[in-house]
């Protein structure tokens, strides 16, 4: 019969672990008693070590931990494209820019991009590093917290030197699923700020993922081409035009995330079923240890807010590219081949979804686009441009459901200037 594991060791080697990220898997399948791949072992504890040990100080995630991931992968599938979309491209947005013009005020003279995937991964981190480090950080505030207070006495002593470890590892395992998440993102994208948000100043398209695309279509490519071209200039324009904006969704976010709290009352059954031999069991008592609570009301309103931004501008994208491309003779169907694209594999939709638990609806922002394209009948395109002026000038929910509400706004508003024009004339 073989000895049965020390106690008193196998503590000390979690116990290094937890400190240092540091551990010899033979080591610990010798004190432990059981007979597992020692090249599995390594690969799961170096994982955890990549993941804790060469943090930044003061940041609780390894962000270049995931941007080597986003890169790895966006990297494997990565090809060449041909010179010729590239020289159609240039053509593309050259009628975009021109026909833009005539429809909103709105205006973006940066050259644009023509990415590959790994280019585009590039680009995109510090985008939604900025996105997620607010929840990332709240949900390693919260585990070091909570953890001393939530778990059995016997157990958070035995964890005591470990909760450094543990708050960590919740937000890391996040960052990591982060970078796998924009690595697969990378091959699915056609437009730079597809997501909603402009990576950068510059319009771009990934030009290897728009060549698959247009392969087996039956519409006429360049049409295709200078509609996806309109669209990315409408967005980077709109955020050159509104500078507040994207530090308005940030805070959005900020909100949802410092609400967040974390539950681990079932820690204790995940460790009970921890299986050593098994290389995902080490990841999902991680993973229990960063379980959230319900929402709370503010963080629903947060989600909320949060929603009726990026369906504004959407709509107002869909509303505008529209408007500028309505004389391409296929255009409708050009539309119809988008939407059906943005349906299963939108970018925007997963990724908020991802960050936030957030699933977009497309009829807000159908019916967002709908409300653009009222206010800009009814008012005229400059009055629908200048609501993006300030934040407070945004419809409301009520005013996207309803644009009759937010015609009337803005009618009043207007008799209200030339009431106090006429009193200062008089």
């Amino acid at each position: 019969m073989e000895d049965q594991p020390s106690r008193e060791e196998l503590e000390r080697l979690i116990r290094k672990m937890m400190e240092t990220g540091e551990l010899n898997p033979e080591e610990l399948a010798k004190v432990a008693g059981f007979s597992a791949n020692p090249e599995m072992l390594q690969e799961l504890f170096g994982q955890v070590a990549a993941m804790t040990a060469s943090s930044p100080a003061g940041e609780p995630v390894n962000w270049k931990l995931a941007i080597d991931q986003a890169l790895a992968i966006s990297r494997k599938s990565e090809v060449r494209p041909s010179l010729a979309i590239e020289a159609e491209l240039e053509k593309a947005f050259d009628i975009s820019r021109l026909w833009l013009s005539e429809v909103t005020e709105f205006s973006n003279s940066n050259p644009p991009k023509k990415l590959s995937r790994s280019m585009w991964a590039q680009d995109a981190m510090p985008l939604f590093k900025e996105l997620s480090e607010p929840v990332a950080n709240s949900m390693a505030k919260a585990l070091t917290e909570n953890l001393g207070n939530t778990l059995p006495p016997e157990l958070s002593q035995m964890l005591g030197p470990a909760q450094n470890f543990i708050g960590n590892a919740g937000s890391s395992i996040f960052a990591m699923q982060l970078g796998q998440a924009v690595g697969r993102l990378s091959a699915a994208v056609l437009l730079s700020g597809e997501i909603g948000i402009p990576p950068s100043n510059r319009p771009g398209i990934i030009t290897q993922n728009l060549e698959g695309f247009l392969k087996n279509l039956e519409t006429p490519k360049s049409e295709v081409l200078i509609y996806l071209a309109t669209r990315e200039l409408a967005l980077t324009a709109l955020y050159s035009h509104a500078g507040w904006l994207r530090e308005q969704i940030i805070t959005q976010v900020r909100e949802f995330a410092a609400g967040l709290r974390v539950d681990l009352s079932g820690i204790e059954d995940v460790a009970a079923a921890f299986d050593p031999t098994d290389p995902d069991s080490m990841e999902q008592i991680i993973e229990a240890s960063a379980m959230v609570s319900p929402r709370s009301e503010e963080q629903e309103q947060a989600l909320e807010r949060i929603e009726a931004m990026l369906a504004l501008i959407e709509g107002w994208v869909d509303f505008i590219s529209l408007e500028a491309t309505k004389r391409l003779p296929n255009i409708q169907a050009v539309m119809e081949i988008y939407n059906r694209k943005r349906a299963t594999s939108g970018a925007s939709q997963k990724t908020f979804e991802a960050l936030l638990g957030l699933e977009m609806s497309p009829r807000f922002r159908r019916e967002a686009a709908t409300m653009w394209g009222a206010v800009s009948e009814a008012k005229g395109h400059a009055a629908a441009d200048a609501l993006w002026s300030h934040p407070d000038q945004m419809p409301t929910q009520e005013e996207i459901q309803d644009p009759q509400i937010l015609i009337a706004r803005l009618e009043n508003a207007s008799d209200d200037f030339d009431d106090q024009l006429k009193k200062f004339l008089e």
